[in-house]
């Protein structure tokens, strides 16, 4: 007969196999390894795999490897003792899908886990569409309101970011609150009742009604309210969505009077202008200087608006035109003729000059929008008809005319229609043929700038440049004309001869075996809004044969920002196609940052303003710097524009840039010249490498300094770059190291006791011209120092105390110019020899 615990533990059996039969519930148990032991009939259901596939299989085959080291976490946590809470993991069924299922384990007293799950797939995609509905209502420009149905006051419980911006109310504002704190005086009575009887009636109801925002501006609201029904069919919630429609009922309320007037600032149009004009007219035939029309542009209007938005540029146009109005009698007519440009006509003018002083006070006066204090000028033109016989149009002309003659001279000021400046106006038409002439008769010459890498020289590229070649004028630099040609449209023919040009110049130069160069070529914006803009760009590159890597195009910020979506899709297609895209003059426009990490570009080029005067004013250093340290985390490659100088480069250098265009690596030059360049350049680099390689002609410096301290000082710094370095403290020492040894570099200090530094280097210069010569020194003779360096002496002058990385730089860049020196000699002597 069996004993008690006996019985006891077969009864335990089977309660537990019966638990595992009749539960609801996914239940396994599984061996402290994660093998399966034994699973009930749902959990097989489920995953539709059978219990003798279970058995003896980890657990991993079912659960999904990202949720997997949360799983054997747990197992660890059960295996000494410690509790787990309910997990959520992700398992795949025996077809492949995911399932979700909340598991919950615990260890049994035979070793065993006992694991008991639930499947929650439904529940995870309900609440994925629950975050998706509530990311779409938050996404949504209309406001969203949502009011308890079961509350007498119908307090709102919800609203989302769209109408905080309507209103200008925050969520913690209104929470709580019945909706009616939105309507003010002005609401019509009609509006509310309508609200009132189909939230009684809990139906659909639409309304649209005048709201008041915090600030207390009024809007039209234009609200649509719908019943939420729970689960019992019973409504819980009433939503509403409104939608401010104030701007269309203020442009259907002055439809009529815009025909002749300005919708922002209320003053006659350019056709009221004209009507009026038209008027005056026939009664002043018989009155000399009668009629006077001044045309008013403001000064860099376009970068607020850029800069601040147009809201508030708005607001400015509105103040000006307030102040033009004060200044003039009501007899005289003001117009806004569109954008930032205005015209006023004057019937009986008098004293002109007067008035238009008084405007350009008015309009210099400082402006306060947003506690804000702006300051902006104005040009105006001054048109006189003397005879009262001109057409209004040609009086309007004129005074444009004058006005854009008083902003090229220097704006904020007036100009009169002169003869002379109609001359003057007829020179840009001039300078128009002209430049249809020079595209015709292919005026127009490519000098390439040379992109390099680092102070070795190595170039990787160059920038093609255009110079107009005018048989009488020479060479017109291509600020003069290429604004005209965007104007007029004469950039185009002139931007395709550039491409064209440049790929077939750049098929050329890589054909010389040097090395693989990429072309840079400036793209124009109306080139590149053009809609076979793409198409003709692959069109040049297979008539050419340029590879499309080695072609890059350059971009101006400020095309990037007009139909910005538009742009970065052309900028992805030629991504695609291989071609590099360089983002130009960056800093000088007003694009928005925002952009920048959507644009498919490569680099970015620093514009030359900022490198100027960067080794001296932190402003533009810190902008410099900015720019370098936003493109390394862009991965963008960032190019340097008008580095003039060596302390450029070193600047630069330190700061991590990564490419250097400008004076101080070469200038601009023709194709042929440009060629010559590169096999000097090549020449020099071998020969560079020859002297680091330990060839007869190593490279060899040489130090002169009365102070031995500074020659051990000079030699520790520059020995860590492999020269031959010969030090002497003695002027005469050094000559005699001149004499028998070939040296490349010379430094020498400025004060000794035999003869100065550059009387040194002078004569060094007569005897050994090959040699590159730089003088330091704590104490600068101005005026002889330059006078050397004027008469070729010094290359360059260094001041103690140096900076060792400067130091090594300079003497790095000697070496290079000694060794493009020493090709140029051998050049030279070659053609003497045959």
């Amino acid at each position: 007969m069996p004993d008690r615990s006996t019985r006891e533990l077969r009864e335990a059996l089977r309660q537990r196999d019966q638990f595992f039969t009749l539960s609801l519930d996914l239940f396994c148990r599984i061996d402290l390894e994660g093998r399966f032991l034994q699973t009930n009939a749902v959990f097989e259901q489920l995953l539709g795999y059978s219990e003798q596939w279970f058995v003896g299989h980890h657990y991993s085959q079912l659960v999904v490897a990202e949720d997997q080291p949360v799983v054997d976490a747990a197992i660890e946590r059960i295996k000494i003792g410690q509790r787990v809470h309910a997990l959520e993991v992700r398992v795949r069924d025996a077809h492949g899908d995911i399932l979700w299922v909340e598991v919950n384990a615990d260890l049994g007293t035979e070793a065993v886990i006992y694991v008991v799950a639930r499947d929650i797939t439904q529940r995870k995609h309900d609440e994925q569409r629950l975050h998706i509905l509530e990311r779409g209502i938050e996404s949504s420009v209309n406001g969203v309101i949502i009011a308890e149905a079961d509350h007498p006051d119908l307090p709102i419980i919800y609203v989302n970011s769209a109408f905080e911006h309507i209103t200008g109310y925050s969520r913690q504002e209104v929470i709580g609150r019945n909706c009616r704190f939105l309507q003010g005086p002005d609401t019509d009575p009609e509006a509310r009742a309508v609200i009132r009887r189909g939230i009684a009636a809990k139906r659909y109801t639409h309304a649209t009604l005048c709201n008041y925002r915090k600030d207390g501006t009024l809007f039209w609201n234009d609200l649509h309210i719908s019943p939420v029904l729970d689960e019992n069919g019973e409504v819980s919630h009433f939503i509403g969505v409104q939608n401010d429609i104030s701007t269309q009922r203020a442009y259907e309320s002055r439809l009529a009077h815009n025909a002749t007037h300005d919708s922002l600032t209320g003053l006659p149009n350019r056709a009221l202008l004209e009507e009026r004009l038209q008027q005056c007219y026939r009664p002043a035939r018989h009155h000399v200087g009668s009629v006077a029309l001044l045309y008013i542009d403001l000064d860099d209007f376009k970068s607020i608006n850029d800069s601040l938005g147009h809201v508030l540029g708005d607001q400015i146009l509105v103040e000006v035109a307030s102040r033009l109005v004060k200044q003039v009698r009501a007899s005289d007519t003001v117009a806004r003729c569109g954008g930032d440009e205005f015209a006023i006509l004057l019937t009986d003018p008098g004293d002109i000059l007067l008035i238009v002083e008084r405007l350009l006070a008015s309009v210099a006066r400082p402006y306060r929008i947003e506690q804000s204090e702006l300051h902006l000028t104005a040009s105006i033109g001054i048109a006189l008809d003397p005879d009262g016989v001109a057409k209004p149009s040609h009086l309007i002309q004129q005074a444009d005319q004058a006005k854009s003659q008083a902003k090229r001279q220097g704006r904020n000021t007036y100009q009169w229609y002169t003869e002379g400046l109609n001359k003057r106006v007829s020179g840009r038409v001039m300078l128009r043929n002209a430049l249809q002439h020079a595209i015709d008769q292919q005026q127009f010459e490519l000098h390439y700038q040379p992109q390099v890498h680092d102070a070795t020289g190595r170039i990787i590229g160059f920038e093609a440049l255009i110079r107009w070649h005018h048989p009488e004028r020479g060479y017109i630099l291509p600020a003069e004309f290429i604004g005209l040609a965007e104007d007029t449209g004469q950039i185009i023919p002139i931007s395709e001869w550039v491409l064209r040009t440049a790929c077939h110049d750049n098929v050329r130069l890589n054909a010389l075996g040097f090395g693989e160069y990429v072309m840079a070529v400036n793209v124009s914006p109306m080139q590149f809004h053009r809609a076979n803009f793409v198409p003709g760009i692959l069109e040049t590159l297979e008539k050419t044969g340029l590879a499309a890597p080695l072609l890059e195009l350059e971009l101006t910020e400020n095309i990037l920002m007009e139909s910005t979506t538009k742009a970065i899709d052309i900028l992805q297609t030629l991504r695609r196609l291989g071609i590099s895209i360089a983002l130009d003059d960056f800093g000088t426009g007003f694009s928005s940052l925002s952009y920048l990490k959507y644009l498919p570009i490569d680099k970015i080029k620093i514009d030359r303003s900022f490198i100027r005067e960067v080794i001296s004013d932190h402003r533009d250093a810190a902008i410099v710097q900015g720019i370098i340290s936003m493109a390394s985390q862009l991965q963008l490659k960032v190019l340097a524009e008008g580095v003039e100088t060596q302390a450029h480069y070193a600047y630069l250098s330190k700061k991590m840039c990564d490419l250097y265009q400008g004076f101080y690596f070469a200038r601009p030059m023709p194709i042929n010249d440009l060629i010559t360049f590169l096999h000097e350049n090549q020449a020099a680099s071998q020969l560079q490498q020859n002297d680091e390689h330990g060839s007869a002609s190593s490279q060899t410096l040489l130090l002169l300094d009365d102070e031995p301290n500074i020659l051990r000082s000079l030699t520790r710094a520059l020995r860590r770059d492999g020269y031959r370095i010969l030090a002497t403290d003695s002027a005469q020492q050094a000559f005699e190291l001149l004499a028998t040894q070939e040296v490349h570099v010379v430094i020498s200090d400025q004060r000794m006791p035999e003869m100065s530094g550059t009387e040194f280097l002078k004569r060094v210069k007569e005897l050994h011209p090959q040699a590159i010569q730089i003088v330091l020194s704590g104490y600068t003779d101005l005026k002889t120092v330059t006078a050397a360096i004027n008469e070729g002496a010094i290359y360059k002058f260094l001041t103690k105390p140096w900076d060792d990385d400067e130091l090594r730089l300079v003497v790095q860049q000697a070496f290079r110019e000694a060794a493009m020196l020493k090709v140029r000699m051998r050049s030279m002597k070659s053609p003497a020899a045959e």
